[in-house]
């Protein structure tokens, strides 16, 4: 039978240092930086492209659909390994994001699209549950509902999507279709923020190493509640600085816990997103179809404006999100990352399918 986990039993662990020096490696990357460097886009050549159709052609022969497939019905023989050279040396360890471009997606339906996303990654790493359904794939296109609606999640809307990091360690965004306007994709490095946030005012760090709650939306394990307590937006453990924020999630916690932010906790968090957002900071591209963006969820923040779609069915904005779960890339925060110590589910699970728990790290039916 479940329990609910008393609010101090959740805060367990004691408060996090704050880092004061700022990073140095390539995760803190400027626009110029970036601009300057394109080292981290993607070509699909003719050859990764004809791996491809035939790794669809498989699927076809065997009949498999995205529920039944396996890498070995996926076959990519030389694409497979450059995916993974740059997905462990750039999107895990150098820059945090990657930009694969040429897949041509008006060849497949969309379900061989899907297919498609999900027998990439899979050559990488385990993918994870999107939601408390257990998909696979989240089908990120406005489905009519409000953003400010109780646990509505930003994808299901066209709403503008402020800087925020997603579940999973990393983070695969495949362009089916673009908006009639708008939909302006862009990354910031959190890295970069932190840095900025520590020469410009180092005063508000503490309150990002001691953290906000989150609102789980609905999607909490059987043995959490609605609301975490406070989980660090920054946490460094030997020397790694990982970085997790959502306002959203922040913002809707507060009134179903009956507490506002005082000032210096808004300053904060407006001050972030401004930062995320300047000019200089962040890297706005426009995803076309076909293109797949990689990211890494520790040290990369994403944004998306909104967006107005075509009439019609079946022409609307819809990307394919895939969360990644990557063994072994950098130390991590338990507190960050919300581990339940009862299922053993993280954050890095993605999201914990309604009716399962954890056990030795794989997903079991809970009784």
């Amino acid at each position: 039978m479940f329990h609910i986990l008393e609010r101090s039993q959740e805060a367990a662990l004691p408060a996090r240092a704050t880092r004061t020096t700022p990073v140095t490696d390539r995760s803190a990357w400027t626009r110029a930086d970036v601009e300057a460097d394109r080292t981290w886009l993607f070509q699909l050549t003719p050859r990764w492209v004809q791996e491809i159709d035939d790794a669809v052609a498989n699927l076809r022969r065997l009949g498999r659909t995205l529920d039944s497939m396996g890498r070995d019905d996926f076959p990519l023989p030389t694409l497979a390994a450059e995916l993974n050279r740059r997905i462990w040396g750039e999107v895990c360890t150098g820059r945090g994001f990657n930009v694969m471009r040429g897949l041509p997606v008006e060849r497949y339906s969309d379900a061989e699209v899907a297919m498609i996303v999900w027998g990439l990654g899979q050559h990488v790493a385990p993918g994870v549950s999107q939601n408390a359904m257990g998909d696979k794939l989240g089908h990120v296109y406005n489905q009519g509902l409000d953003y400010e609606a109780r646990n509505v999640r930003g994808y299901q809307t066209s709403h503008q999507l402020k800087f925020h990091t997603d579940s999973g360690d990393v983070l695969g965004l495949m362009c089916l279709r673009r908006a009639r306007e708008g939909g302006l994709s862009a990354i910031s490095s959190g890295t970069t923020v932190f840095n900025t946030l520590l020469a410009e005012k180092p005063h508000l760090l503490p309150l990002f190493f001691r953290g906000f709650e989150f609102d789980r939306r609905g999607e909490e394990t059987p043995f959490q509640k609605e609301v975490s307590d406070k989980l660090p937006i920054f946490a460094e453990v030997d020397g790694d600085l990982s970085l997790r924020y959502v306002r959203q999630a922040i913002k809707t916690a507060r009134p179903k816990l009956g507490m506002q932010f005082d000032p210096e906790e808004l300053e904060a968090l407006d001050f972030f997103d401004s930062v995320a957002a300047r000019p200089e900071v962040c890297f706005p591209m426009m995803l076309e179809p076909g293109d797949m963006q990689w990211v890494n969820n520790y040290t990369v923040l994403h944004s998306r404006s909104d967006y107005v779609d075509w009439e019609g069915p079946g022409r609307e904005r819809h990307m394919l999100r895939l969360w990644l779960k990557i063994h072994g890339f950098r130390k991590l925060d338990p507190l960050q990352l919300d581990h339940d110590p009862h299922s053993g589910w993280s954050r890095r699970d993605g999201i914990l399918p309604r009716g399962f728990t954890m056990r030795d790290g794989r997903l079991q039916a809970a009784e």
